[in-house]
């Protein structure tokens, strides 16, 4: 390992969606957080106000740009967003509920599951496809902070891609990386080598609000 780390990145989750009741494909589809949701990153705000984030970066959805701009008040970082940073895109899935697409097209979920790799909505992505959009992208932003520490507010399926690429897990097994809404992972590189220190941190709720810290779940 290099003796001095090239970049530590606070990789996020966005916050809750405004139409989290249901279990939706938002892919592309542009919903905003909902209350919860920007509380999730008000709180994330206040935890994180003293670390010495250089630059923030999102996709250019609602729901990432929104977090990210909440993340980004207390250093009067204005996040940069990027589309190379969307969620998969989900082609005549998006924004349907898992109900509704096991209605509008029966078997096909059963299908996506047996075949992660591979299966592709009518206009979408898979997600094969989604790691070669993104994790170019990603190396790229890498590649300007050299010992700096950066944030980068993404979705479920982009974070679950870099951390598949990053540690070398196959596609077919991404889902066993858990990122719920406001999800932190913490990755530090050393050099070309990156170490993943946090995966799936949240908010300690229990601590009091002046005192509030990251909890490992």
């Amino acid at each position: 390992m290099n003796d001095k780390p090239s970049c530590r990145v606070y990789l996020f989750r966005h916050g809750e969606t405004a139409n989290s009741k249901e279990v939706c494909f938002n892919g592309h589809f542009d919903i905003g957080l909902s209350e919860n949701g920007e509380n999730q990153f008000r709180d994330w705000a206040q935890v994180l106000k003293d670390e010495p984030f250089k630059a923030i970066y999102s996709s250019d959805l609602t729901r990432t740009r929104t977090s990210a701009q909440l993340l980004g008040e207390p250093h009067q970082l204005e996040p940069v967003a990027y589309p190379e940073l969307r969620e998969l895109c989900f082609g005549d899935w998006e924004g349907l509920s898992v109900a509704e697409v096991e209605k509008r097209y029966p078997d096909q979920l059963e299908e996506r599951m047996k075949n992660i790799e591979k299966f592709q909505v009518d206009g979408g992505e898979t997600f094969q496809q989604l790691q070669e959009r993104v994790v170019p992208k990603f190396e790229e932003i890498i590649a300007r902070h050299s010992n700096e520490q950066i944030a980068m507010v993404c979705h479920g399926g982009v974070n679950r891609v870099i951390l598949s690429h990053l540690l070398e897990i196959p596609i077919k097994r991404i889902f066993r990386v858990k990122q719920d809404y406001a999800a932190l992972n913490i990755i530090q590189h050393y050099g070309d080598e990156p170490v993943v220190e946090l995966l799936g941190g949240a908010v300690d709720k229990s601590a009091p609000a002046e005192e509030k810290k990251i909890a490992i779940q």
